[in-house]
Order: C-alpha cells, then sequence, then structure tokens
C-alpha cells in the first residue's frame, strides 16, 4: 500500500524538486537564520534607542554583515546548473553561510528585555575576536568553495572576484 502511494505521487509529480533545489532550502534556512538575528537587532535598537547607546564602528558591521547575507543568498542562485552535488561540495558551499549565521550571533547581545541598558562599543570590543575568527574564514573558503566548482568556474567568477575577496581579507 505504501509503494502504490509513492508511485502515485510520483506520477502526480514527476521529479518535482533537484538536486539544486532541495539542497539551496538548507541554505536559505541557515542565511535566513542569520537575518533574524540581524534584522531584530536592529529594531532592538531602534525600538530602546534611549537605553541603547549605538557604537558606529558596529553600526558598520550590522550593514556589512547584512549585506553579505544577502549576497551569499543571490550568488547561491548561480549554482542552480551546477551538476554533479556531491556531498563534499554541499558541504563546502554550506560552511559560508554557516560563518555568517555564527557572526550575527556574535554581533548583537542576546535578544531580551527592551528595557536592558546596553552599550554597543562595550559589546562590540568583548565580542570583536569571536566575531572576526568566522570572517577571517570567510574569504579562504569561499575561494576553496569556488575552486571544487571547477578551475573554469574559478576563472569565470571574473576579476571582480578577486579583488573583492582581496578587498575583504583586508577589511
Amino acid at each position: 500500500m505504501f509503494t502504490s502511494n509513492i508511485s502515485l505521487l510520483d506520477q502526480t509529480f514527476p521529479n518535482p524538486m533537484g538536486a539544486f533545489e532541495y539542497l539551496s532550502v538548507l541554505i536559505s534556512i541557515i542565511l535566513a537564520l542569520g537575518m533574524t538575528r540581524v534584522l531584530p537587532g536592529v529594531g532592538e535598537m531602534l525600538q530602546a534607542r534611549s537605553r541603547r547607546h549605538i557604537y558606529w564602528v558596529h553600526a558598520i558591521w550590522i550593514v556589512n554583515l547584512f549585506l553579505y547575507l544577502v549576497v551569499a543568498w543571490w550568488i547561491f542562485y548561480r549554482l542552480r546548473n551546477q551538476q554533479p552535488w556531491t556531498f563534499f561540495l554541499f558541504i563546502f558551499v554550506l560552511i559560508s553561510p554557516t560563518i555568517l549565521y555564527l557572526a550575527s550571533l556574535l554581533l548583537f547581545p542576546r535578544e531580551g528585555d527592551v528595557d536592558l541598558a546596553v552599550d554597543y562599543k562595550t559589546h562590540y570590543y568583548a565580542n570583536h575576536r569571536a566575531f572576526f575568527i568566522p570572517f577571517a574564514l570567510f574569504t579562504p573558503v569561499d575561494i576553496v568553495d569556488s575552486l571544487l566548482k571547477g578551475i573554469p568556474h574559478f576563472f569565470q567568477l571574473g576579476p571582480q572576484y578577486f579583488v573583492s575577496n582581496l578587498f575583504f581579507s583586508r577589511a
């Protein structure tokens, strides 16, 4: 009975999801988890601005991290034609979103009471080493990830890829 239901499902929805679609779900979830730390963190900063002492360096990294989360999600779509998908390749593709998620956790204090006074300069310097360790891994992991997709793919990324990695590794 169970097998007949599966074959009926296969006939109704032939090949409903490819490897890219399947794997992109987990990548999107991890990136969305990062967004769910950044956006509420900004919301708490705005909502309790009288009790939150904003630090300009911290604010720049909030914007930077938000942009990296968006760009990582956007760039992942380029892999829609990647064949074949191996577990090793998927793990490498998964590392960058995971790094961004971990960075988003470190950028903000724990979610909680909006009435709590927070000095973001103190929080930033208390966590900046832990925050930049994942970011230090981001560029080498991205380069290895790009090479795993093949040498032609690596060179198709163009000069802007190399310039942006050089810029990012210096940040």
